[in-house]
């Protein structure tokens, strides 16, 4: 019997017109690629996943137009074997994922606080939801749950704009090998073999100034049992961690050069980027394309370990209290 996995996707923002003609609304694109994932694992490792061949089904919400799960829809109770579609056709909804979106999770906006909100309801009264956010979905998740409302003072952590600018397209990402080894398709990214994703962000999550105040250091510790996923030259914390409840990427595994590019020109002609400028974002792009084949990089992997967190099998062995990955640390330190 296949772990039938329902997962709601949080529509954060809507493609420009080029990628939507081509790949439908984000949810739709991050629908074909959990399901492709899915597919994949049960081919390759069905027999070892300790709950059965996955499989995925979506359900989008607009959250851009305050439309979000009702509470009532999130499974409240561990799922087993001989209730995959308890609750409804569907079933209950196991995973909930946030997008990304050109806004800023600090932007003072109605939808932006509904959905802070809403992250800080499942994550306190829903703990078998899974929780996972791309880019933007990253930094709100970051804001709801690793904020000074939510943590002590030592250890909180905000999104604020990046002043180093833009990080965009294929830039090298040093992860935790004590992150990986809970995800085996990341077994390859390594400090010589770095994982790659497309990248196009302008904030980044970082440590408040009162928690930098506070401890007199820059590499702020996450609080337990969040963990750093990885640091890039010029984002130090590339993702968050918190086993078995929430997963995030700075970058997105749902965009390729197809869509990456797209958007960064849509983003220039908004901003009135210089052409050159666009043309530099476009290079650091392209690095991952190989023409006429699907892009050189770790985005299926990346896909594969979203769904194998929500299948649960990154607790698989670990039993209760099990040890945390990683320390916490930022590394590099912060500048």
């Amino acid at each position: 019997m296949a772990n039938n996995i329902h997962v709601a996707v949080l529509d954060a923002d809507v493609p420009c017109l080029s990628v939507y003609k081509e790949r439908g609304l984000y949810s739709s694109q991050f629908r074909v690629l959990l399901q492709a994932a899915a597919t994949r694992l049960n081919k390759s490792a069905g027999t070892t996943l300790q709950h059965g061949p996955v499989a995925v089904t979506v359900t989008a919400f607009d959250a851009g137009g305050r439309t979000l799960p009702p509470l009532e829809t999130l499974r409240n109770s561990p799922k087993t074997p001989a209730e995959p579609h308890a609750g409804g056709p569907l079933g209950p909804i196991d995973a909930i994922l946030i997008t990304g979106s050109a806004s800023s999770a600090y932007e003072d906006l109605p939808w932006i606080h509904e959905l802070q909100a809403f992250i800080q309801s499942v994550h306190a009264d829903y703990p078998h939801v899974k929780i996972f956010g791309s880019c933007f979905g990253h930094q709100i998740i970051a804001q709801a749950l690793l904020s000074k409302d939510q943590t002590s003072l030592e250890s909180s952590f905000h999104v604020a704009h990046s002043q180093a600018g833009f990080e965009m397209g294929i830039q090298p990402i040093t992860l935790d090998p004590s992150f990986t080894a809970r995800f085996p398709p990341l077994a390859r990214a390594s400090a010589l073999n770095p994982f790659r994703i497309q990248l196009i962000h302008g904030d980044r999550v970082v440590p408040t100034p009162e928690a930098v105040a506070a401890t007199g250091e820059t590499d702020v510790s996450l609080p337990a049992p969040w963990c750093n996923i990885g640091s890039s030259a010029q984002c130090a914390i590339q993702g968050l961690y918190n086993p078995g409840r929430v997963l995030t990427y700075q970058g997105h595994f749902e965009f390729d050069t197809f869509v990456n590019g797209e958007l960064s020109q849509e983003f220039g002609r908004r901003a009135n980027w210089p052409a050159d400028v666009v043309a530099g974002y476009l290079e650091l792009i392209n690095r991952s394309l190989v023409p006429g084949m699907d892009d050189d990089d770790d985005s299926k992997a990346a896909a594969e370990a979203v769904l194998l967190f929500f299948a649960g099998e990154d607790l698989k062995g670990q039993g209760v209290g099990l040890a945390l990955p990683g320390s916490g640390l930022l590394t590099p330190p912060l500048g």
